[in-house]
Order: structure tokens, then C-alpha cells, then sequence
């Protein structure tokens, strides 16, 4: 029999983590190049996401979704505790301070134990269309992390957990006049909901509307963005010049350059061929954690692999959508390449769970 020793290089999938790596070191190159003095703390994030997916590669996912319930609790524990106790950061109370120096972002991180809980719901029906007690289950399961991170507040993280609940409701099963009910209650949730946000929040949707505003300066961020998106060009100032250009980003006229809209970097820096390249890495890892998914050994792992590497893809697109201006300005980071400890870290959580789903897809594992 062979050892662990032979078999781990063999049954490692060493394409989505080449994928996961890559994106990962350009992200800490546009750190380094928008931020250079936090570069040192992404680089920090790296290694400990790397731990924390090495961890939960170790694990057997079956376990992790057996006991998926218990997990989730404790993540609805912290988020609880957040909005009284938590550490304020740019008006919201989203962080744990752990030492001196780093504090950790606990809704970032839940993102691991709800996709979990709704792949260990979906694995105990696989009927044609889900019953209706497992779409209560699965939409419940969903509002309460939000709900209880829009209480901090902070939105853009509360989006991210919506693809979770289409995902399964999408994969598991649902009929059409089901569809067409949750469509409509969320059109009109989304409408009933603007008497919640925000003012800023509401400055961008109208700014989205309405782009004459932007000369008012309600829509700065995009409208810087745009501009260090266009000034790349096909190979970017960077490949232009050989030398670090004063630009758009590198001058502070773009606003979170090192987050937000590090997308808009990115291009200015690599132009429309850097831009080409980490898309089409991006396609390649969601391409190679789908084929993941279908050769998975068991319902839940399947379910699995498709609600994390969903996530992580609408994630990405309602990035790269919001810095060119297609949809208003939401807050949500782009995977892998933004400034984040605990978003590079939960990133991180997620590939090594679906590393997890394709080690043990051979059944003598």
C-alpha cells in the first residue's frame, strides 16, 4: 500500500492550486505597487491562508459537513458579538482585534461554514426539486449571517453570501413557479430596501443612474477608475515606460487603489494584456473547480466545490463590474489580488476545501 508520502503528489490537484497561487502573487505585486507599506501584512495573509487551506485539505470534507451545524453556530456567535463588541473600522464593526498588530474580519470567514451547512442540507435531499421544508432551510440558513452583518454594517460582505442560496437553490432543484415567486420577492425586497441604505449608499446607486452626477463628485471613485483603466492601454504604462510612471493610482487620485478598485491598478499598470492574463486565470481555476465537481465522489462534495467556486466567481465579476462602472460601487474586493487579511485568508479556506473534495474523489482515500 502507498504511502501518504507517495500518494499526496499524485492525487494533489496541482492545476487549481498553480491557478490560486498565480493570482495570488500578482495580488501581492499590486500590493506592493499601490501599497508598498502593507505588503508586508498581505504577504503574512498568504501564508496563513496557505495553513488554513493546507488545514482543511488535511481534514476530511465529510467530516467538516457532518458536523457543518456546529460550525455555522459558532460563526452566528461571533457575528453576534460584533455589532456590540467589535473593532470599528470605516464606520462598521466587522473586526476581532487578535495581538497588536492584526485583527480578523469573522464575516469573511463565514462564508466557509454557510457553504458547508447548505452543501450538508443539500446532500440529505436529492430529489428532483427540493421539498419545501429543505428551501426554508437553505434560504434561512443564509439571512440570519446576513442579516447579522448588515447590523455592523457592512453591505458589500452581506452580498457576497447571496450567490450561496441561488447556487443551491439553482443546483438542488427548484420548479419554475418557485423561481418566479423568489424573483419577485426579491425585486421587491430590493425595492423596499432602499429606505434602509445608507445615504453614501444611495449617492452611488443614483450616481449609477444618473452619471451626470459624477461631475459633482458623487461618482469620484468610478470616475477615477475609468480613467486608470483607459490610461493602461494594450501593455500598460509599466511595460511602456520600464519605469514606475506617476499615475492615476501611484498619485492617490484613484481611492482604494490597494482594494476596492484594484482591478483599475491592475490595468493601468498591465494594460489590456495583464487584464487578459489574470482572466483568463480566473477561467482557468473556476474551469478546473468545475470539472472538480463533477467527478466528485459524493452528492455534498459536489454541492460544495459548486457553492465555493461560484461565490468566489461572482465575487470577481461584481468587482471588475463595479471598477468599469456597469453596476454601483458596492465594496466587495476582488479574490486573491485585493488588499485583505481575512478575505485573502477565507479565499484561501475555500480552495483548500475543494483540494479536500478532489483528493478524496478516489474512493480507497
Amino acid at each position: 500500500m502507498s504511502g501518504l508520502g507517495d500518494i499526496l503528489p499524485r492525487r494533489l490537484d496541482w492545476k487549481l492550486l498553480t491557478f490560486a497561487l498565480l493570482l495570488t502573487a500578482i495580488g501581492i505585486w499590486m500590493v506592493s505597487s499601490t501599497h508598498p507599506d502593507l505588503v508586508g501584512k498581505q504577504l503574512a495573509a498568504m501564508v496563513l491562508g496557505l495553513l488554513f487551506a493546507g488545514l482543511l485539505f488535511a481534514v476530511d470534507y465529510r467530516i467538516l459537513l457532518q458536523y457543518s451545524p456546529g460550525i455555522y453556530g459558532a460563526t452566528l456567535i461571533l457575528l453576534l458579538y460584533l455589532p456590540i463588541f467589535g473593532r470599528k473600522v470605516a464606520g462598521a464593526r466587522s473586526w476581532i482585534k487578535v495581538g497588536e498588530r492584526f485583527s480578523i474580519q469573522p464575516s469573511e470567514l463565514g462564508r466557509l461554514s454557510l457553504a458547508l451547512l447548505l452543501a450538508w442540507i443539500l446532500e440529505s435531499d436529492d430529489r428532483a426539486f427540493l421539498r419545501q421544508r429543505t428551501i426554508v432551510a437553505l434560504s434561512l440558513a443564509t439571512l440570519a449571517p446576513i442579516v447579522l452583518i448588515l447590523l455592523q454594517p457592512d453591505l458589500g460582505v452581506a452580498l457576497t453570501y447571496l450567490p450561496f442560496v441561488a447556487v443551491a437553490l439553482f443546483f438542488g432543484g427548484l420548479k419554475g413557479k418557485v423561481w418566479a415567486a423568489l424573483i419577485l420577492g426579491g425585486l421587491l425586497a430590493a425595492g423596499g430596501s432602499w429606505f434602509f441604505l445608507k445615504e453614501y449608499q444611495k449617492k452611488r446607486i443614483l450616481t449609477f443612474l444618473d452619471p451626470s452626477l459624477e461631475s459633482r463628485g458623487a461618482g469620484y471613485q468610478v470616475r477615477q477608475a475609468r480613467i486608470a483603466i483607459g490610461s493602461g492601454g494594450i501593455v500598460g504604462q509599466r511595460f511602456q515606460k520600464g519605469t514606475l510612471r506617476e499615475s492615476q493610482s501611484r498619485l492617490g487620485f484613484l481611492p482604494a487603489r490597494h482594494t476596492d478598485f484594484i482591478f483599475a491598478s491592475l490595468a493601468e499598470e498591465f494594460g489590456f494584456v495583464g487584464v487578459a492574463a489574470v482572466l483568463s486565470l480566473y477561467g482557468l481555476l473556476v474551469s478546473r473547480a468545475f470539472s472538480l465537481a463533477r467527478d466528485a465522489r459524493d452528492r455534498g462534495g459536489t454541492m460544495l466545490v459548486l457553492l465555493l467556486v461560484i461565490n468566489l466567481s461572482v465575487q470577481a465579476v461584481v468587482n471588475i463590474a463595479m471598477n468599469v462602472g456597469l453596476i454601483p460601487t458596492t465594496g466587495i474586493t476582488l479574490p486573491f489580488i485585493s488588499y485583505g487579511g481575512s478575505s485573502l485568508i477565507a479565499t484561501w479556506g475555500m480552495i483548500g476545501l475543494i483540494l479536500s473534495v478532489a483528493y478524496r474523489r478516489f474512493v480507497n482515500i
